[in-house]
């Protein structure tokens, strides 16, 4: 029987697609992603899960900086 594999994933793979999806240079979005994971990290117990909650604290942060934003609609 083989063991699972628990391989964390790429994290570059990770900061481009979220570069990509964000319209934010990958340089930038590195350190937001990095700044976010080490924050996690620093009370998790278990550290298999970090990517996921850092994207989606990433994925949050710029959901409300969009929202702080004032439209460009007009009424």
């Amino acid at each position: 029987m083989s063991a699972p594999n628990d391989t964390q994933p790429d994290q570059k793979q990770i900061v481009a697609s979220l570069a990509a999806q964000c319209h934010v240079p990958v340089c930038d979005m590195e350190l937001l992603y990095e700044h976010e994971r080490v924050a996690l990290a620093l009370g998790a117990h278990n550290t298999k899960f970090l990517h996921i909650f850092a994207i989606r604290n990433v994925l949050e942060a710029f959901r409300k900086r969009d929202m702080d934003k004032p439209s460009l609609r007009m009424a």
